[in-house]
């Protein structure tokens, strides 16, 4: 399996990173109710910092929002993951998912870094991250009922069969999502600048650790940027 990334988007959005950590053999339905008091402990942390402040402004969730705008796509009306995280634990503690969902949940709040997963055992082929065609296939994303294809130019994840992740960390197609019986599985953090590769390669090390200390597995990590790309892995 190999993901690429379309090469024009390293010139049209500032300084894209992607950070892949491949997980083999691991259990989603792993009891982490040991690292639960940290995942609290950081949503009061966060909570105290940024609770007054407007979440669409900082630096590292804004870099999103203009990313959405350079490839026509309103933040206001589809915010960036990242964004839709901060602000549902501004309002109230998010609910619990599964054991690599809610640790990569925390990653993603802790470096305030976009983060997804998905299944590979359910991907078709190889992954790209690249722009979407006219003749995209329709697709149900998580938490909507409509069927829906991407739209011409809009920047998605996409393997043989079709979409994975619309407006690139929108929102993850149901097909590939990570369940209970997920063993295999590749997850991913994302960056633009202001983020820095050592605050990047730090998270993904940190997540790594606590899938293999809570959901066991082998974590395998690989960086995609402008000089480094494509990765393959098994």
């Amino acid at each position: 399996m190999k993901l690429t990334v379309n090469p024009q988007l390293f010139t049209a959005f500032d300084n894209p990173r992607i950070a892949v950590t491949v997980v083999k053999g691991t259990d989603n339905r792993a009891d982490i109710a040991a690292f639960e008091s940290e995942i609290g402990e950081l949503i009061t942390s966060l909570r105290e910092e940024y609770g007054n402040k407007t979440i669409s402004q900082l630096p590292k969730i804004a870099a999103w929002r203009e990313a959405y705008r350079t490839f026509g796509v309103k933040a206001k009306d589809y915010p960036s993951s990242i964004e839709s995280l901060y602000k549902r634990i501004m309002r109230g503690q998010p609910n619990r998912i599964s054991p690599l969902v809610d640790i990569y949940n925390y990653i993603s709040l802790k470096y305030m870094l976009p983060a997804g997963g998905e299944d590979t055992d359910k991907m078709q082929g190889d992954l790209q991250l690249t722009y979407a065609t006219a003749d995209e296939k329709p697709v149900t994303v998580l938490g909507k009922n409509e069927v829906q294809a991407p739209a011409e130019g809009e920047v998605i994840y996409k393997d043989d069969a079709g979409t994975i992740c619309r407006r690139w960390n929108w929102r993850e197609v149901v097909r590939t999502i990570l369940t209970d019986d997920t063993k295999n599985c590749m997850l991913i953090l994302e960056a633009l600048n202001p983020v820095t590769d050592g605050e990047l390669l730090i998270a993904q090390k940190e997540l790594g650790d606590l899938v293999e200390k809570y959901c066991g597995g082998s974590v395998k990590h690989f960086m995609i940027d402008k000089k480094h790309q494509p990765i393959s892995f098994n």
